[in-house]
């Protein structure tokens, strides 16, 4: 069995390791639990406009202005919910297939349909302010590497998660007492357990820097352990599922209704449903299922077209929902309007359940601003813990390598002296 040297070994190294990934993630993390408000500060011109005493227009009739700007491009999502003081976003497609980085996102004012401006779905490195947020998110969950490069930054922060995940059970096992009996230290220690793992948990402010810095970084990782874990679990999701996936199953059932539903040979270009008869139907099935699943429709939030798969999402924020963003969908052929699935709480596996928790955390998509505090907090704490840990190891190194330069010259003496005595 390895020995706890070699746990601290291990902490050690992969700390050094994840250090960079971690602090870029944790910094740009803490900013986006605020995105859409610090979006629209940056660009009201874009996403915010005047309350009007008017009505606002209809979902269908703004994605007919929105196609009118684009015509030929591919404008899939129909956003049907729409608030008196926001700018309506569409997205349009050069076709199917395309790097997200053809995306284009604009904007048209809700009581007009009057265009209110455009940018790139997913920006570049770029520090414009109307691109900082775009830029910050890519940077958070690839490290914004160019699209052509594919997955490599996610795969990158996939690995790292891992790592991160595994390091979460070697760091709290480090902060544990040692078993008494082992060592002259814990045999001459007879507190209780409890009350030996107590100074683990807290911080002697009035101690020296390296000690200062060496509480922070055992107790903070110690009193956010559950959500530390959140985040390096739920990353490991987004970013490597050909290993959460399997994992996840070992114990709980992944069961997803987007598994079911088989992708077409070529994608969809003419659904035979027009997208006012996929609204009616996707209205009706909706109350169908509420009705006999018993949930009640608080408010619709979109309306997708899946051309991969042939058909058109409806997508309602329910009674079942704790998430903020609808989170209760329907998927219905495109050409029939036949009834194809339903995903959500309540109609996935224990596990798909588990994941949706996990993403709603990380994103901070449930509970509300208290949340989106607590989520910008533990981006700040991410950081410090990785940047103590580097400050930990390069005070210890520098030790050693202090201590190494003062015994060389004795170790020599010595054995200079036990080869004269041995000559004579």
């Amino acid at each position: 069995m390895p020995t706890r040297s070699f746990w601290v070994w291990l902490h050690r190294y992969a700390g050094l390791a994840m250090a960079g990934f971690l602090i870029v993630v944790g910094l740009t993390g803490s900013v986006l639990a605020f995105r859409e408000e610090i979006d629209a500060w940056l660009n009201p011109e874009l996403l915010t406009v005047a309350k009007r005493d008017a009505p606002l227009l209809d979902p269908l009739t703004l994605r007919e202005k929105a196609a009118a700007l684009h015509p030929g491009a591919l404008i899939d999502s129909v956003p049907l919910r729409s608030e008196a003081d926001r700018a309506v976003a569409f997205t349009h497609a050069p076709g199917v297939g395309h790097f997200m980085s053809a995306y284009v996102q604009f904007y048209l004012d809700p009581y007009t349909g009057a265009f209110l401006g455009e940018r790139p779905l997913w920006s570049g490195p770029t520090l414009a302010r109307r691109d900082i947020v775009s830029f910050l998110y890519r940077l958070h969950f690839s490290l914004s590497l160019p699209w052509s490069t594919g997955s490599l930054g996610g795969y990158i922060l996939g690995v790292t998660a891992l790592m991160w995940t595994i390091d979460c059970f070697v760091s709290f096992y480090l902060t544990l007492p040692l078993a008494r009996g082992k060592g002259g230290e814990a045999r001459a220690n007879r507190k209780p357990w409890l009350q030996r793992w107590k100074p683990a948990w807290l911080i002697k402010w009035n101690a020296g820097f390296y000690r200062v810095n060496f509480d922070i970084h055992r107790a903070f990782g110690l009193w956010t352990w559950a959500m530390l874990f959140v985040f390096a679990w739920s990353s490991v999701a987004f970013n490597l599922s050909e290993v959460y996936r399997p994992v996840m199953g070992l114990a709980f059932d992944m069961r997803s209704a987007s598994d079911e539903l088989p992708a077409l040979d070529t994608p969809l270009e003419r659904p035979a449903l027009s997208w006012s008869d996929a609204l009616a139907r996707g209205r009706a099935l909706m109350a169908e299922t509420a009705a006999r699943r018993g949930f009640r429709v608080l408010r619709e939030e979109s309306l997708d077209l899946d051309r991969e798969h042939g058909v058109y999402l409806m997508s309602v924020h329910s009674s079942w929902d704790v998430s903020r963003e609808g989170a209760t969908i329907l998927a219905f052929d495109a050409n029939t309007g036949a009834f194809k699935g339903q995903r959500g709480i309540g109609s996935e596996g224990v596990g798909q359940t588990i994941t949706l928790w996990l993403v709603w955390l990380h994103m901070a998509q449930v509970f509300g601003l208290p949340m989106k505090i607590f989520v910008c907090v533990m981006g700040l704490v991410i950081a410090a813990l990785s940047v103590t840990g580097v400050y930990l190891w390069w005070k210890k190194r520098k030790a050693r390598l202090h201590h190494a330069a003062f015994s060389a010259p004795k170790a020599a003496a010595v054995r200079k002296r036990l080869s004269e005595n041995s000559s004579l």
